[in-house]
């Protein structure tokens, strides 16, 4: 007896897990017309879809998904027909024939008939693959409760969308900030500059060189190479920390640094920058030229494109929940 109530207990637990698994889900009908419909997607979900004779309705995927295949158990009954993330659903007549006898001696007769649909026999399932989900359909006649669309919402891909979308934003914030300090106008504040070149290291002279107390500039035009930097203190070298920018018809080699001496190389080239005016004007901080205005407002444009573009996205990311959180 105790083996029979385990046994009992156990397919009771597994036809639960069954039902969970495949629960049958009924869409959600929108507040301005019932026959306007929303489901949450879950891939273990079997979406109710009730159809009437003469109706065509239709199912909406996500944007970014396409149909791959469809796949009915009554095909000849159902016209399915997609079109990108949209599929057409509409149950239709089909014809069949018949083989009666009216006269044995004149041998069977062969008719055509033609067979309605009807809600006991018309009732089916669907299976729709996407290039991103699997989606299983009830199909069902019911004129009284009809439905014409059916949207999907994801909102575990599009909470992550939007998060995706945010990080993008912040890090896009971040590199605009970094962008516009670092391609700041800077006020020249010292060009005493002189150069020694080795020989033979010709194309790596810079054309123009100053330093505006913060940071020193170094100006090569398209004849010159763009050579290593190096500082040059008690007898040793070290990397210097330097970006480039462009200024007119020239590459200016920004080094994060003023020093009385640097040091260019580029293989066995080298070339020593001195600095005569070092320490004669520091700063803690560079002054901004007075066309500051115009310069951010250029680099706004050219710059900060890609961040105006993610916070449309992300603006229409939060309407779009927004809007379907209204209608349902």
């Amino acid at each position: 007896m105790k083996k029979l109530l385990k046994s009992l207990t156990l397919i009771l637990c597994f036809g639960v897990f069954i039902n969970q698994a495949y629960a049958l889900s009924l869409p959600k009908l929108s507040k301005y017309d019932k026959k306007i419909t929303y489901a949450v997607f879950n891939a273990n979900d079997v979406f109710q879809i009730a159809a009437a004779n003469g109706y065509v309705s239709v199912v909406e995927f996500s944007k970014d998904e396409r149909i791959i295949t469809i796949s009915t158990g009554f095909s000849e009954g159902w016209e399915l027909i997609d079109r990108a993330n949209l599929l057409f659903i509409k149950p239709k007549a089909y014809t069949t024939k018949f083989v009666h006898s009216e006269n044995p001696e004149e041998g069977n007769a062969i008719s055509e008939i033609v067979v309605d649909p009807t809600p006991a026999t018309w009732k089916t399932n669907l299976i729709v693959t996407t290039n991103m989900n699997m989606y299983v359909f009830d199909l069902v006649l019911n004129s009284k409760s009809k439905i014409y669309k059916l949207s999907f919402s994801y909102p575990d891909r599009e909470l992550a969308n939007i998060n995706e979308l945010q990080k993008k934003l912040d890090e896009q914030i971040e590199q605009d900030k970094l962008d516009s300090s670092l391609n700041r106008v800077s006020v020249p504040r010292n060009w005493d500059f002189y150069m020694k070149v080795n020989k033979g290291s010709e194309n790596i002279t810079p054309n123009f060189a100053y330093d505006d107390g913060v940071f020193t500039y170094l100006g090569f035009d398209n004849t010159k190479s763009f050579p290593a930097v190096f500082a040059y203190e008690n007898k040793q070298e070290s990397i210097l920390n330097s970006h480039i920018k462009k200024d007119g018809n020239y590459d200016v080699l920004v080094i994060h640094k003023v020093l009385p001496q640097i040091l260019l190389r580029s293989g066995d080239k080298v070339v020593g920058i001195f600095n005569k005016g070092y320490a004669k004007n520091p700063l803690r901080s560079t002054p901004q030229t007075s066309n500051d205005e115009e310069v951010e407002r250029v680099l706004l444009d050219e710059k900060s494109q890609k961040r105006q573009e993610i916070e449309s996205e992300t603006q229409k990311a939060f309407k779009m929940l927004e809007q379907r959180q209204n209608n349902e």
